[in-house]
């Protein structure tokens, strides 16, 4: 009787089992579809994702470069906007991508000038204007110049020497073959310095962005109002000039290209195009 009902048991077991089986074939179907369900939305949500970052880095390299002249972070920037729209693998994209690559080319031909150097050029010579000689002033241009004393003189030398001297008391020329500059008031000594100064800020802020019209005609201005106020005949005036004419022959870019092609490109790619207004119907 016991072993009659192990059996039952055992059957039922069996019959229970048997039918398990035959759903399982269903079950996993059920369950590949799930699976490919989450996949492809996981793909959906990796595209966006991507699309979205390509946009963030072209944006990034078209404010950089506009408002900031940055040539190299552009440049990266889209290289990064490049990398992430290979990644999907989609034809679609290779408009895009056609463009990213001619952006890409035009911002490498730009000339890059060591910024930096010039930078702290400019900003040495700002600190050296206060120690540079002005040109003479006119009452100094004309001051007689102190004779060096000669030896004693006797009897008749004496004397005509002493004549000489009062002579000479009377009238005094001395020649000076530079131009003579105005005497400057302390006051407007310190305007010209901070003008210079200011010159030469715009030229840093100029070189900052890149802006190579507003660099050149800073330095052109410092370097004139050396020419124009300051003692020519010092060797730390000669050395200033050096430097501007240095500093203006710089190779700058004359103008940034236009990276905003890309841009465009994918934005009109991502957004769905609106469908044509219906045109109204006329009275029947």
């Amino acid at each position: 009787r016991l072993l009659d009902d192990d059996m039952d048991r055992l059957r039922e077991r069996v019959t229970r089992e048997t039918e398990a089986l035959g759903e399982l074939p269903d079950r996993v179907g059920q369950l590949e579809q799930n699976i490919d369900r989450f996949v492809g939305a996981g793909d959906k949500v990796r595209s966006a994702w991507l699309l979205a970052e390509s946009e963030h880095y072209m944006r990034i390299a078209n404010a950089q470069l506009g408002l900031a002249g940055d040539v190299a972070v552009a440049q990266t920037a889209l290289g990064l906007a490049d990398d992430a729209l290979g990644e999907l693998n989609d034809p679609r994209l290779t408009p895009v991508r056609r463009l990213l690559a001619e952006e890409i080319n035009g911002l490498k031909s730009v000339p890059r000038p060591d910024t930096e150097g010039i930078v702290l050029s400019l900003g040495s010579l700002s600190a050296s204007l206060e120690t540079l000689p002005l040109k003479i002033s006119a009452s100094e241009a004309f001051r007689a110049r102190p004779e060096k004393p000669a030896a004693p003189l006797t009897g008749f030398a004496r004397a005509l020497a002493a004549t000489r001297s009062a002579l000479a008391s009377l009238v005094s020329v001395r020649r000076s073959d530079d131009p003579v500059a105005p005497l400057l008031s302390e006051a407007e000594e310190t305007v010209l310095i901070r003008s210079l100064d200011l010159e030469l800020q715009l030229a840093q802020l100029a070189i900052m962005r890149g802006d190579a019209g507003m660099y050149r005609r800073s330095v052109e201005a410092a370097g004139n109002r050396l020419r124009e106020h300051f003692d020519l005949a010092s060797p730390e005036v000669q050395a200033a000039l050096e430097s501007l004419t240095d500093l203006s022959a710089a190779r700058l870019p004359e103008e940034l290209p236009d990276i905003s092609g890309s841009l465009d490109a994918l934005l009109r790619l991502s957004t769905p195009a609106k469908p044509a207004a219906v045109a109204k119907q006329g009275p029947r």
